[in-house]
């Protein structure tokens, strides 16, 4: 099949999305099983119904972020597993969580409390997945630019996810109910075929030509035995610390604003559920857009370093996000502060893919680890996020978010600054091959197929 990797690259990301979308879904939906609709008709809502407590709420978005806090664990207990088994359990994971969720909830709090879990256990997968596939998949030239449209799951997954909750929690046919039933079985149907077609080996995939595979693997290459990662030197590394404290302080803003933003929209800026959906998935169509340019420049040789083209983009982006937040606080026009908090979300989304993109030139060959330990703090981060948003915005009121909102403008400045002047965009000495180990693939021209 010609050009099969952009087939296998739309499969896997589409995969990707819904299980995303899985995790993400339940901070929209929230507000339709609360009794929140715009059908005009009066929902009664039991009083004793456990998500009118805001602790068992607040343990709900925690649950997820302690499923992807374990999630990558896996990885390295069944090494022996392909990945394309992997891609299916974890796919076939995150579909059931979605699939099962309305009946868990209407038996209670301990089991929506499982399914939450599994939801975030099963996204844990994603940039494991996604460095996999670009490592073993992409033709160098096109690396940040397979990167940037994977990540690009975290736009595409809650753009789906705010407009078809929107939708159904706003019917009085559909509810909420069946926004979990089209995200399981959109699931459990991409994640299916992205293992079907999936393979770890590009020589051996039957769906591929020669002639692509002789493009996908020119240059590239394979060690006779998996290496060991070198723990204690990745772990000392300041560079990788600073990826490490830059994701942390873009995640503390994204979180907030993909778990809370329909909360504070709807309630705060006073909005219908309908607009609240459309509203929170514009800046994903924006950010989508930013992402897979920006990913095809970075592939690009302006005759500079590869710090500098991570460097200015980010400086850019995150100078007028940091602004953007510190206005949403600021302005009482509801108008305005929505569009600033819009703005904010349509460029900050960018930082995953220079941050990720910063681990894989740094830790080369070893950056799934790093990956990995990416999802790792993304899930301690989103523990904390649910408990400190509790704390700072116990009324839902407009001041109290105005606080949250300088905070996140404050860790962007300093975790961007941070970065600027402390990381380094060159592969570091512990990731230099054995030469006994290291045989190339393929020396030809990396020219693509025609």
């Amino acid at each position: 099949m010609r050009n099969f990797r952009f087939y296998l690259l739309a499969i896997a990301t589409l995969s990707m999305t819904f299980v995303y979308s899985n995790r993400v879904v339940f901070g929209f939906t929230v507000i339709c099983q609360q009794g929140g609709n715009d059908t005009g008709a009066f929902i009664e809502v039991d009083p004793e119904y456990y998500l009118m407590d805001t602790l068992n709420l607040a343990w709900m978005f925690t649950a997820t972020a302690i499923g992807m806090c374990v999630g990558p664990l896996p990885f390295y207990l069944s090494h022996f597993l392909s990945n394309r088994v992997l891609i299916f359990a974890y796919g076939l994971m995150s579909a059931l969580s979605s699939l099962l969720y309305p009946l868990a909830d209407s038996l209670g709090f301990w089991p929506a409390l499982v399914c939450r879990f599994f939801a975030g256990f099963a996204q844990a997968s994603q940039l494991h997945f996604t460095n996999d596939f670009v490592l073993r998949w992409t033709p160098h030239a096109e690396s940040a630019f397979f990167f940037s449209i994977m990540l690009a799951t975290s736009q595409f997954g809650p753009l789906f996810t705010m407009i078809l909750g929107g939708e159904m929690c706003s019917s009085s046919f559909f509810g909420w109910q069946s926004t979990y039933y089209v995200l399981g079985f959109l699931t459990f149907v991409f994640s299916s075929l992205f293992a079907y077609l999936y393979s770890d080996s590009v020589q051996n995939n039957k769906f591929l030509e020669e002639d692509e595979k002789k493009y996908i693997l020119a240059g590239k290459h394979d060690t006779h035995k998996k290496e060991n990662v070198p723990y204690k030197s990745l772990l000392s590394d300041l560079t990788v610390w600073i990826s490490l404290i830059m994701f942390t302080g873009y995640y503390l803003a994204m979180i907030v604003y993909q778990s809370y933003s329909p909360i504070f929209i709807k309630q705060v800026l006073h909005f219908t559920i309908r607009q609240t959906g459309y509203f929170s998935a514009i800046p994903q169509l924006i950010a989508i857009f930013i992402k897979i340019v920006g990913g095809k420049l970075l592939d690009h040789n302006f005759g500079c370093s590869d710090k500098v083209k991570l460097t200015v983009p980010l400086i850019v982006l995150e100078a007028f996000s940091a602004l953007s937040l510190f206005f949403t606080g600021f302005l009482d026009n509801r108008v305005l502060a929505l569009f600033f908090m819009m703005l904010f979300a349509s460029l900050h989304f960018f930082v995953p893919v220079i941050c990720s993109r910063a681990i894989q030139i740094r830790a080369v060959q070893h950056a799934h680890f790093a990956l990995n330990v990416l999802m790792v703090v993304a899930g301690i981060a989103q523990i904390l996020i649910p408990l400190g948003v509790q704390a700072v915005v116990p009324t839902n009121s407009r001041d109290e978010w105005s606080r949250v909102f300088y905070f996140l403008a404050v860790s962007v400045v300093a975790t961007t600054i941070a970065f600027t002047f402390l990381a380094k965009a060159l592969p570091a000495s512990w990731t230099k091959q054995k030469a006994k180990n290291e045989y190339t693939i393929y020396r030809l021209s990396s020219e693509q197929p025609s």
